[in-house]
């Protein structure tokens, strides 16, 4: 059977009410801050060796962001891909920040010592 528009929208609009998502939200914050602490510490440590390379080879500070951006890009990848599939996002976004203006040679430094990941082939 075919709900109604209407009931899907009274069902809807039931289930956004602020206090039901504030007690859902206040259930589960021990949980979710928990895992937030760990994934945190993994990224300031990604970013803090991102940073010491490029402060390393001198990069000009307005450009830090952006290598800082592409570390985290990777990192983010990391967490959902593996394989093939993470070589090929990742040269994916090696490409957006080359077309950036950031330099192949660094980006593909930053994802192989930090980030265990060849980009290699996308970089030459």
């Amino acid at each position: 059977m075919v709900r109604s528009s209407s009931s899907r929208i009274n069902k809807y609009e039931a289930k956004i009410v602020g206090d039901v998502v504030k007690n859902r939200i206040d259930a589960q914050k021990t949980f979710m801050v928990d895992q937030a602490k760990d994934r945190f510490d993994e990224l300031v440590g990604k970013e803090e060796a991102v940073n010491s390379k490029i402060e390393a080879w001198g990069v000009h500070s307005i450009q830090k962001p952006f290598y800082l951006s592409y570390g985290r890009k990777l990192y983010g990848l990391g967490r959902k891909h593996s394989g093939d599939t993470l070589i090929e996002e990742a040269c994916i976004a090696t490409k957006a920040f080359v077309d950036r203006g950031l330099d192949p040679y660094y980006l593909m430094t930053i994802a192989q010592d930090v980030f265990s990941i060849d980009v290699s082939a996308c970089t030459a």
